[in-house]
C-alpha cells in the first residue's frame, strides 16, 4: 500500500454537476492526464456518482462536461427557473402526480458517459455510490469488487447503479435493481467524503494519516434565509426557489466539511463556489439553459485559478495512483 491513499470525492447536485465535471476538465487540462490516474479511490453521489462512474469507466472530464452540454436540455428545463410565484406554483404542480422529467432521456445521458453494458467489474478504480434502498429501508453503498467481501455489486451494469444513485424524488421515479428500489443516495450522503474514508479505512487497510482527500461540490454552499421567508413555511414555501433540495445539500455539505477537516486537517481539499444573487435566478438543480452552461462553465474555470494556487492541490494532482488489479472480479478469482 502506498504511503498516499487519494481519494476524489463527487457531491450531488442536479444539472449543477456540469461545474464538477468543468472543474474536472481544467484540472485535467492542467495536469495533462486523466484525473483518475491522481487518485486510488472515487466515490459519487446523484449527478457526482454518475461523473464518478464516468470517470472510473475511462472516460475524460472533458467528454463527460461535453456530454452535460450537449445532452442536458434533453433531460432538464431548458428555460430560466420560475421568477415568479405562479411560475413557481406550476412547476410544483407539475411534480405532484408524478415525476417531473423522464427516467428514459436521463439514461441516453448516462449510457454515453458510462456506456451501455458496462459492469462495474470493468471499472479502472475502487469506487463507491451511495443511494437509498427503499424496499429493504436503508442506504446502500454500490462498490466495486475492492474487498473480498464484495461479491455482489461488481456484476451489476454501471448505468443502472448510475440512474439509482440520481433517482432525485420528485425529479425521476425509483430505479428498480432486481427486485429493489433506489432512490438517490444524495437523501442522506449528498457529500461522500466520509463514506470515501471509512471505506479506505475499513476495506483498504489505510490508515487515516495517509489518506487526503480532494472533494468537489455543485455551487450549492450556500442555504441561508432571507428573514422575509417567514417561520411558517409550507409546502409551497419549502420547495419554492429549491429550499428544501438547497438545505438539505448545504447543511449535509457543511457537516462534512467541518468533519473532515477536523479529521485530515490541510489533507482536505475543497472546491466549490458559492452562487451570486444574479446566479441563483438563472441556476437551479434542473435548468439547463444556455446561461446556466455558460454561467457553470465560468463558475468552474474561475475556482480552478482561484484553487491553483494551492501547494496541496498541486501535490495531489502530482500523485500517481497505484494501479488497481486486485479490482472487481479478479478478486473472486475469476
Amino acid at each position: 500500500m502506498p504511503m498516499t491513499f487519494q481519494i476524489l470525492s463527487l457531491s450531488g447536485g442536479g444539472f449543477l454537476g456540469l461545474y464538477t465535471a468543468s472543474v474536472l476538465s481544467k484540472l485535467e487540462e492542467q495536469t495533462g492526464k486523466p484525473i483518475i490516474d491522481s487518485f486510488d479511490l472515487i466515490a459519487g453521489t446523484s449527478v457526482g456518482g454518475i461523473i464518478a462512474l464516468g470517470l472510473s469507466a475511462g472516460k475524460s472530464a472533458s467528454e463527460i462536461r461535453q456530454a452535460f452540454i450537449d445532452d442536458g436540455h434533453h433531460v432538464f428545463s431548458s428555460h430560466r427557473p420560475p421568477q415568479n410565484m405562479i411560475a413557481s406554483a406550476w412547476k410544483l404542480v407539475t411534480g405532484v402526480p408524478k415525476s417531473r422529467y423522464n427516467p428514459d432521456r436521463l439514461r441516453v445521458i448516462i449510457e454515453r458517459i458510462v456506456g451501455e453494458n458496462t459492469l462495474m467489474q470493468e471499472l479502472l478504480r475502487p469506487t463507491v455510490i451511495p443511494a437509498v434502498n427503499l424496499t429493504k429501508g436503508g442506504p446502500k453503498i454500490f462498490k466495486t469488487g475492492h474487498h473480498p467481501k464484495l461479491v455482489l455489486d461488481w456484476k451489476l451494469k454501471v448505468a443502472d447503479v448510475a440512474l439509482a444513485t440520481s433517482a432525485a424524488p420528485t425529479y425521476f421515479p425509483l430505479h428498480q435493481i432486481g427486485d429493489d428500489l433506489y432512490a438517490d443516495g444524495g437523501l442522506f450522503a449528498n457529500s461522500p467524503d466520509l463514506i470515501a474514508v471509512h471505506e479506505a479505512e475499513r476495506f483498504l487497510g489505510v490508515k487515516q494519516k495517509d489518506i487526503s482527500v480532494l472533494s468537489i461540490g455543485t455551487t450549492t454552499t450556500a442555504f441561508a434565509f432571507s428573514s422575509q421567508a417567514g417561520k411558517a413555511l409550507g409546502s409551497f414555501g419549502w420547495l419554492k426557489r429549491e429550499r428544501l433540495p438547497k438545505v438539505m445539500i448545504g447543511s449535509q455539505q457543511a457537516l462534512a466539511n467541518d468533519m473532515m477537516k477536523h479529521m485530515l486537517s490541510d489533507r482536505y481539499v475543497r472546491i466549490d463556489r458559492a452562487q451570486s444573487s444574479d446566479q441563483e435566478a438563472e441556476l437551479a438543480l434542473d435548468c439547463a439553459s444556455e446561461i446556466a452552461k455558460r454561467d457553470l462553465q465560468s463558475a468552474a474555470a474561475n475556482s480552478v485559478a482561484e484553487a491553483s494556487s494551492s501547494d496541496r492541490l498541486q501535490k495531489m494532482l502530482d500523485h500517481n495512483a497505484a494501479p488497481s488489479n486486485f479490482v472487481n472480479a479478479k478478486i473472486a478469482g475469476e
